[in-house]
């Protein structure tokens, strides 16, 4: 059976990884496994208005549900690509989440022995996790991306809390995406950044765009997972 391919869609919010993610693991093809960021909906994530309320007293309470939460994800993609031979797309990632700790304690939102209790449990995840296939980034600058989001909030009534977004915030969160990008890509993952500041506000729009990269992430052929697991083990205190 081929090796399906476990793809993670990274990017500020507001930068459009949920509709790109949708629609690229429709391109992708039958038996594609998509799975969605934990978001406020459906109480996916149960802390977003309380963090947003009270960041400092809710930072690490938040943080640790959604690695908890992105890490299950992860393990399901990549049993999928494991065991059926179908590919799987996450609308962000286990990886990413380390992008918004870092950010928390370099805010002063998380306190340094806070942050090592997140470190602690990322790297005993780690241990059963392997690196994804291609990480896809969205390219996308925090003035666009803070107006996308300002437009959200006036069309869905369960984004309000996103008020409290800021640019700085956006460009912190923008810094540590990189770095993050940059260790995936020092580890041999495929990259792939798609310029996204553009507005493609229908199918039609995104179509050629979402179909070249899924062409891309067809005819790539990974590493070796053998080899995978033991450059994760070596080097897994290189983040968050």
């Amino acid at each position: 059976m081929n090796q399906g391919k476990v793809v993670i869609v990274c990017g500020i919010i507001g930068g459009g990884k949920s509709t790109l993610s949708r629609e690229l693991a429709e391109a992708l093809g039958t038996g594609t496994l998509y799975l969605a960021e934990p978001d406020e909906k459906g109480g996916r994530n149960p802390y977003l208005a309380d963090y947003y309320a009270d960041p400092k007293r809710w930072a690490l309470t938040m943080q640790v549900a959604l690695l908890s939460t992105r890490y299950a994800q992860h393990l399901q993609a990549q049993w999928h690509a494991m065991n059926t031979g179908h590919h799987a797309v996450l609308d962000s990632s286990y990886w990413q989440d380390t992008c918004f700790a870092r950010l928390q304690l370099a805010l002063g939102l998380m306190e340094q022995r806070e942050f090592r209790t997140y470190a602690t449990l990322y790297h005993a995840m780690t241990a059963s996790v392997l690196l994804p296939t291609v990480c896809l980034r969205t390219l996308i600058s925090p003035e666009t991306a803070i107006r996308r989001i300002e437009s959200r909030m006036e069309k869905e009534t369960g984004r309000k809390c996103e008020a409290a977004i800021s640019l700085d915030y956006l460009r912190g969160l923008d810094r540590e995406i990189s770095h993050m990008v940059s260790i995936l890509r020092g580890l041999g993952v495929m990259v792939l950044d798609m310029p996204w500041d553009e507005d493609r506000d229908s199918v039609d729009t995104r179509r050629a765009a979402v179909e070249g990269l899924a062409a891309r992430i067809l005819s790539h052929q990974p590493p070796d997972l053998f080899l995978d697991m033991h450059r994760r083990a070596i080097t897994a205190s290189a983040t968050p």
